[in-house]
């Protein structure tokens, strides 16, 4: 499996990634507010599939088939599954426990991607993971207004949530480095669309929509989410995956809490000397598992 340092360009792409998934949660808020957690997860990936069925038609020809294994996991661990656990899982726990747990993820990468996919394992590596949880952790506790909460099963089902989000990444960066990114998004979603169908039926997420008098304001908040959100993001995401390494591309869960104090910032909000240290070990950790 080759990986090469990150370029400029690959750094802009992350903090472009993080932007994009960091102002996603302005969005969900508003979402959540008008739908469930689950509601609002099985709308969010039955547009992402709507918008990705015309894309993968035009990559159809370009996917190797014959390598349907590992697009079953990424269509499973990339979304399928942690979608589900966290959007059920977040009626349970706050979501800056969520956020804490989601930052595990590249933590996860790095010892499954040694355990099963033959990553090189070196201390540089994992100082810079340390260092990004670390940073992470601080970030998310010390903006947490009403602190980390939530009850301890459905906090598992986040930590399960991050270790298929670790599967999925060692997977793309080792057997479909070389598939077109919007063609692995696209496939994965033509693999589990049917099951959002069912989900979003399953959870009256339908009902719900038409009976609010919110509804459609709130389909429209969830429909950029699955554009924008999923599509882009995921797109972006897995062409990162490819031109950099596993780790450094699951490592923009640290920088989440960094665009979260971004946006406060420009919502008015001051920033504390802890938000610059916090941001800073980020960085730092980042920068030490880049490769």
């Amino acid at each position: 499996m080759s990986s090469r340092q990150p370029s400029a360009f690959d750094w802009f792409l992350m903090f472009f990634l993080a932007a994009i998934w960091g102002a996603s949660f302005l969005f969900i808020k508003r979402s959540v507010a008008i739908f469930n957690p689950v509601q609002m997860a099985m709308w969010r990936m039955v547009f992402a599939t709507a918008v990705y069925l015309p894309i993968a038609a035009v990559y159809w020809s370009k996917i190797d088939w014959r390598r349907w294994k590992p697009l079953i996991v990424v269509a499973f661990c990339g979304s399928a599954i942690p979608n589900f656990f966290f959007a059920v899982a977040q009626q349970h726990v706050n979501s800056s426990l969520a956020g804490v747990l989601n930052s595990l993820t590249p933590l996860f990468t790095l010892l499954i991607g040694t355990a099963f996919f033959s990553m090189q394992f070196s201390r540089e590596k994992v100082l810079g993971v340390a260092l990004g949880l670390g940073g992470a952790v601080l970030l998310v506790l010390f903006n947490a207004s009403s602190g980390v909460s939530g009850n301890a099963f459905f906090a598992a089902l986040c930590v399960l949530a991050t270790i298929c989000y670790a599967i999925n990444a060692n997977t793309v960066n080792t057997h479909l480095r070389d598939l077109p990114p919007a063609g692995i998004a696209s496939a994965a979603f033509v693999i589990t669309g049917g099951l959002f169908l069912v989900g979003l039926w399953l959870s009256d997420g339908w009902e719900a929509a038409w009976q609010h008098p919110d509804g459609m304001k709130g389909l429209g908040y969830i429909f950029y989410l699955a554009a924008v959100g999923t599509v882009v993001g995921s797109i972006l995401y897995f062409w990162l995956l490819q031109r950099t390494s596993a780790i450094f591309a699951t490592s923009v869960t640290y920088l989440l809490p960094v665009g979260a104090i971004a946006i406060g910032a420009l919502d008015g909000e001051a920033i504390g000397l802890i938000d610059l240290v916090g941001t800073a070990v980020i960085l730092l950790g980042v920068y030490l598992a880049r490769k």
